[in-house]
């Protein structure tokens, strides 16, 4: 049995292949290179030049294609999400990452999909995709370990991961409309990243400089104005998701409200004793509160809908910490991955006890 199933799976690994050659063996010279470039204040120029090259090559393929306004709303999403990640990266050197992964991910997926087409098994392509990118992102900084001009980063393990991660999602939500369900699942995670990017963003960034959430006890009342806000515009914007496939999904976005009213009894509650222990007991119960109330939307039409309450919890447990690391953005993405994973699913149990209004997916 041949080893690859067509002639397009093997030219597609073995540019996969030249690509990570070319990586790997510039790994040497790129410190050198960039400290060149910045030194003539060509850098920014450079890096502008290949992105340009990079985004003209996809859209220019994109736009063959006649599509409607749906997925018009999906690119646009995509493109928000590569927007807010490059914004959130420092420097040029780390927003290389999201090219250079993105290309080698883009490549993998397509040679999976290839074997699949073709007949061969292949466990998950996209989380496979995603999974062997950060490996290949991964011995990329141990080679950098070795080299004396560069340093092991773990920031950077992290966003070669994202790179595969934002590219297969994205190719997963702009396929033809045979795949609803990837559509609601990255529209989710958006409305999450987006929601809470954007509203905590001008509740505790905006008055002045950014800050981390351990700081945010210093200046609580701004602090609880960006979960307010945060928490709201999520639920408005996820509303608008769930509209097509729950009935009385407004009660969504009243769910979220009442959630963010539970946080300030808390927040301010217990920050008359101990005013970091307020915040942070506030902030923390959030994804357990509004995934009680949102259950309540759920449960009479979507049967199972209690794994609701711990999808909601999980998600933002898990995603503290990554805001920490990349901002408010990567918390609401962490959270929207995870309850939209979750919501899908469910979606896919069926209307409970006939309810035909529902959309399953």
């Amino acid at each position: 049995m041949s080893v690859f199933t067509s002639d397009r799976e093997r030219r597609l690994w073995l540019w996969t292949l030249a690509v990570m050659v070319a990586i790997y063996s510039t790994l040497g010279p790129a410190r050198t290179l960039v400290d060149a470039l910045r030194e003539r204040n060509l850098l920014r120029l450079s890096f502008a030049l290949v992105l340009f090259v990079v985004v003209g090559t996809i859209a220019g393929q994109w736009v063959k294609r006649r599509h409607g306004w749906r997925e018009i709303g999906v690119a646009l999403g995509v493109a928000l999400a590569y927007l807010m990640v490059w914004i959130r990266m420092g420097s040029w050197e780390e927003r290389t990452h999201l090219i250079e992964y993105g290309i080698v991910a883009a490549l993998i997926h397509q040679a999976l999909l290839e074997r699949v087409r073709n007949g061969r098994h292949v466990p998950g392509p996209a989380a496979l995709t995603v999974a062997v990118t950060a490996g290949l992102g991964t011995l990329d900084e141990i080679v950098q370990a070795m080299l004396p001009s560069r340093v092991f980063d773990v920031r950077d393990i992290f966003f070669n991961a994202l790179a595969g991660f934002m590219v297969v999602a994205a190719r997963l939500a702009l396929a033809p409309q045979r795949r609803p369900a990837w559509r609601v699942w990255f529209l989710w995670l958006m409305a999450g990243a987006f929601g809470w990017g954007q509203g905590v963003y001008w509740g505790w960034f905006g008055p002045g400089d950014p800050k981390t959430l351990q700081s945010i006890p210093a200046v609580i009342l701004a602090g609880y104005l960006g979960v307010a806000v945060g928490g709201t515009l999520i639920g408005v914007l996820q509303w608008l998701v769930l509209r097509r496939h729950v009935t009385g999904a407004g009660r969504w976005v009243l769910a979220s409200l009442g959630a963010t009213a539970v946080v300030g009894v808390v927040v301010f509650g217990v920050g008359v004793v101990n005013v970091e222990a307020g915040w942070f007991g506030g902030v923390s119960v959030f994804g357990t509160v509004v995934g009680v109330l949102q259950w309540v939307v759920l449960r009479r039409q979507i049967p199972r809908a209690g794994w609701w309450v711990l999808a909601s919890t999980a998600g933002w447990v898990v995603g503290m910490p990554l805001g920490d690391i990349v901002g408010p953005p990567g918390l609401g993405a962490a959270y929207g991955a995870m309850t939209g994973t979750v919501l899908v699913w469910l979606l896919r149990q069926g209307p409970r006890g006939g309810d035909q209004q529902q959309r399953s997916l």
